[in-house]
């Protein structure tokens, strides 16, 4: 593998995409859960009995406290005790559900009152399971799961037919939407990826060649090669969308990126010369017309990567991201052969001119 290191462009720290359609989720943290309660001892009990599961927790004393709290964190349960003052837990659970941002997330109540009419008030606010104190500690987190499961698929649904929407249609890959909402929510949650932009080189000369219906099944088996390494090296663990084109986006786990780059060039390189007839095989290039149109050679066409890791910035914005990934692309794509060019920050940054590893293997811009 050619991989070749170079200066900061700019300044910041879920399975996987498959072909034809299955979506994509983000590494994901442990579930959240929020809970209201006004009272300290019982705050104290339910926090610690949830952290040793796993889950991580918040908790506030009453209504108002929850919703500065909702400003800065997203949970995945709350669990609201119904005698919180100032503003009951019913009142909560109904300004919960009259926010888009909210609305589905599962509120289980808790309380030490055990009438029909108050669970039935429960239920009629929002609230989607009551647990009635003293509860076993079996049924409580048994509750807990099923309400947390139960909300992960309904996002996991909501994905799949936003993406589905979304998706390319030749690869049925994630499109521009899904990939600007995947990589902001790594922004976002501060998760440690790699991100690689990767593209064919001489591309547009073989679709020239030989038409767009052999170019569409090479732009499918790079797919495929880009889904199966991630599947391979990261275990399922990863995102993989489609510009269009002939450009894609992976983002990994930041420690499996180069491992990962390694298997893709070379499956690729293994299978990219099958598309070629023998005699253009055997002269390892064609003869077609560049953008200028002029007639020239254009080798067996290979892929380049630029790839960043994302907690060497401190982006906020996923154009941020976007402007980095294509300019190390471009830096990449100036290397001859398959190769991946990873923009790496130093803690103290190299002048402006000094070399790069690999500099002298730099050719003109490939197409």
């Amino acid at each position: 593998m050619k991989s070749v290191s170079g200066p900061p462009v700019s300044g910041a720290v879920r399975d996987v995409a498959a072909i034809h359609g299955v979506c994509s989720t983000l590494i994901a943290g442990n579930p959240k859960i929020l809970i209201v309660d006004e009272s300290l001892q019982d705050q104290r009990i339910h926090a610690s009995t949830l952290r040793k599961q796993g889950y991580e927790v918040f908790c506030a004393q009453d209504g108002e406290d929850a919703l500065v709290l909702l400003e800065s964190m997203m949970p995945d349960l709350f669990l609201i005790d119904t005698a919180i003052k100032s503003m009951d837990g019913y009142e909560l659970c109904r300004r919960l559900k009259q926010n888009s941002d909210w609305r589905n997330i599962p509120v289980i109540f808790i309380t030490d009152n055990r009438s029909p009419e108050n669970i039935d008030q429960g239920y009629a606010s929002g609230g989607v399971d009551y647990i009635v104190k003293p509860c076993h500690l079996s049924e409580f987190l048994s509750r807990v799961s099923t309400q947390i499961k139960l909300y992960q698929l309904v996002r996991q649904n909501e994905e799949m037919q936003a993406t589905a929407i979304d998706a390319n249609p030749l690869t049925r890959l994630p499109g521009n939407n899904s990939i600007q909402k995947a990589i902001q929510e790594a922004i976002d949650e501060h998760l440690d990826v790699g991100i690689i932009h990767t593209d064919l080189d001489n591309f547009k000369a073989f679709n020239d060649a030989y038409g767009f219906i052999i170019g569409d099944d090479v732009l499918i088996f790079n797919a495929e090669i880009l889904h199966t390494a991630l599947r391979k090296i990261c275990d399922g663990k990863g995102f993989l969308g489609h510009i269009g084109g002939d450009d894609f986006v992976v983002m990994l786990p930041a420690d499996r990126m180069m491992e990962f780059a390694d298997e893709v060039i070379r499956s690729f390189d293994e299978g990219a010369s099958s598309f070629y007839n023998d005699e253009d095989r055997e002269r390892g290039h064609i003869v077609s017309v560049d953008r200028q149109g002029r007639i020239g050679k254009f080798p067996i066409t290979s892929v380049s990567m630029g790839g960043m890791f994302l907690r060497d910035y401190w982006f906020t914005r996923y154009v941020e991201v976007a402007e980095v990934c294509a300019e190390v692309k471009h830096k990449a794509k100036s290397i001859t052969g398959s190769n991946i060019f990873v923009d790496r920050r130093e803690a103290s940054p190299p002048p402006l001119g000094t070399p790069v590893i690999g500099a002298s293997e730099q050719t003109p811009a490939k197409e």
